[in-house]
């Protein structure tokens, strides 16, 4: 009876091993666990991209997103300037007041676009940077504490479930708990690459909305795109320190 959660948790962990093994070429299953994950302790889930990082391939990934980002933000500068040419003759040769009047607000939003454009990258660092201090405080605020490390309750849960000197309901119980914190840790690698993924797409798409934000303020006089992206962006990247505070609180 206790085989079955312990062999697929075992199963787990193998399959975390072959994953990092894949994206990065280090065995990321040994001693992985779920905080290690939550506190930043896990290279290949991190999102400080504007940072180096000592694994080579998750460094070649963020060289890569640096990369498209600025190619991109040299594309979408162009097209601003193709915008603003646009803006610029269809005011020398409006003659009606109210036109005219139209494209000098253009003009402005075409202003804010170009600003947004070139300190996009300061506020993406500001939000990653706010968020990667909350999660060191709580580090800390772990570290102070007296509970057992993440790992070493894993192992104890695993040794019990294998005791066969402890009762059968017991070490049945041991080996369900044992299951679920592997599945647990699981989730919350995929989870966090996903994430990691996440953040590195709206990173390099983010001088593209710049060039929306002008065009939408001409429709309605909002700036659905921006907002939009700031919204997933900002949500993203803040669910961390949410996490961590349910684990210190619960788990």
């Amino acid at each position: 009876f206790r085989i079955i959660p312990v062999t697929i948790a075992e199963g787990i962990g193998k399959i975390i091993s072959t994953i990092g093994a894949i994206i990065t070429g280090t065995d990321i299953g040994e001693g992985l666990t779920l905080d290690k994950i939550l506190f930043n302790e896990v290279e290949i889930t991190s999102i400080d991209f504007f940072e180096s990082s000592s694994d080579p391939s998750v460094n070649s990934l963020r060289n890569n997103v640096a990369m498209w980002y600025v190619g991109i933000r040299n594309l979408s500068a162009i097209i601003l300037a193709l915008i603003l040419l646009y803006v610029g003759i269809r005011m020398a040769i409006s003659s009606v007041a109210e036109d005219k009047a139209r494209y000098k607000k253009m003009l402005f939003n075409w202003v804010l676009s170009l600003g947004i454009l070139f300190f996009l990258h300061i506020l993406m660092q500001a939000v990653i940077f706010v968020n990667n201090s909350l999660v060191d405080i709580m580090s800390n605020a772990r570290a102070d504490g007296t509970a057992e490390n993440f790992d070493s309750v894993m192992n104890h849960f695993a040794a019990d479930a294998w005791d066969i000197k402890i009762d059968t309901v017991t070490g049945i119980t041991y080996a369900l708990i044992y299951l679920l914190l592997s599945v647990m840790t699981f989730i919350f690698l995929l989870t966090y690459i996903m994430r990691m993924l996440t953040i590195a797409f709206l990173i390099m798409i983010a001088p593209i909305i710049t060039i929306t934000y002008s065009i939408d303020k001409m429709g309605d006089g909002k700036s659905q795109a921006l907002n939009n992206w700031l919204k997933e962006f900002v949500y993203n990247v803040l669910i961390q320190p949410f996490h961590c505070i349910i684990y210190l609180s619960l788990v």
